[in-house]
Order: structure tokens, then sequence, then C-alpha cells
């Protein structure tokens, strides 16, 4: 898995290339960079997903876990540009009512300006 970062003002835009499988240890540089930010106080994280090849409930669980690691430090994530699979997959496993999903960079952006509109799930 490649991530390139940028920042749009407050907002870090991590964008995901490759695979984010159970083995292919594609969640490792998602797991550290994500809890590096949260560290650095720089909790308004957009995980763009337009270039990721696959994705499965192992990747689906890293991205909920660095929901929860964010949001239990006062920050968001939020997803951006989800392909039909990964769409797919948070309708099938209920967390497309968790997850602020995107199509709009300009949008997503903008919605770490008001109020959060789902809670957490639980551990």
């Amino acid at each position: 898995m490649q991530i390139n970062e940028r920042n749009v003002g407050d907002v870090t835009i991590l964008e995901l290339e490759g695979r984010l499988i159970l083995g292919d240890e594609g969640e490792l540089p998602l797991r550290d960079r994500v809890n590096r930010l949260v560290d650095a106080k720089r909790t308004k994280i957009l995980l763009d997903l337009r270039k990721v090849t696959r994705l499965d409930s192992a990747g689906v669980g890293m991205l909920v876990s660095k929901y929860l690691t964010a949001y239990h430090k006062g920050g968001r994530v939020k997803l951006l540009h989800l392909t039909n699979r990964a769409d797919q997959l948070m309708k099938l496993t209920k967390l497309a009512s968790v997850f602020e999903m995107y199509e709009s960079e300009e949008e997503a952006i903008e919605s770490f300006d008001k109020p959060a509109r789902t809670t957490p799930p639980t551990r």
C-alpha cells in the first residue's frame, strides 16, 4: 500500500493506492500513518480510496479501527471516492451509517466544519 499525504487547511488527505487486505500488510502503513497524525493532533482525516484495488473484511476492520482512534482523540475519519466494491462492503456491513462518505473532495473538506452526523461503533 502506498499513501500520499497532503493537507488542505487543517484536513489531512491520505490518498491510498494498492490493496487493503488481510495478510498483505497493506493495513500496516495506514495504521501507522493515522496513529502518527492523531498523535500530532491532526485529527481531521480524509481517506481517498479511489486507487484501492482490493478491500476485504480485514481492510474494513482497519478503517473502523482508525475511525475509532481519531474519534477518541476528538477527531474524525471520513471516506472519499469509494470504489463500487468498497461501497458495497460499507453497505453490507452497515458501516455506511457510521462513516461519512463523499464523492466530492471539496464537500468532504467542508463537512469537517459541521457537527458529526454519526456515532462510533463500539469496539
